[in-house]
């Protein structure tokens, strides 16, 4: 895979991952252990698929800039690293210059 396809794909989940950011921005504390719904924040532009899990799960993936929560199917090996399998979810981590460019845009950063 070339590295301007790299970086097109970790733009992409840096897209998904500001959306991400704002579901759970507005999310008032409620019931902390109840599953709430994110984007799949992987590289495919016409993805929809919504991911079920805790506020402190999706805190825990906030807290590396490189990764990023994807449904299985949706890993780029090409571009990432799986760190954590979920089941319903992985977290991957960016390597190389996407992993830069996803460092750059965390809006946590």
């Amino acid at each position: 895979m070339d590295e301007t396809l790299k970086l097109k794909i970790a733009a992409n989940e840096s897209a998904f991952r500001d959306v991400n950011e704002a579901i759970q921005s507005g999310r008032w504390p409620g019931d902390g252990g109840a599953p709430v719904p994110f984007r799949c924040e992987c590289g495919g532009l016409g993805c929809n698929l919504m991911v079920e899990m805790t506020v402190a799960e999706y805190e825990a993936v906030r807290g590396h800039g490189r990764r990023f929560l994807v449904v299985p199917d949706h890993v780029m090996p090409a571009t990432e690293d799986v760190v954590e399998d979920r089941g319903a979810y992985c977290v991957v981590e960016k390597s190389g210059e996407a992993g830069r460019l996803a460092e750059e845009t965390d809006p946590r950063g």
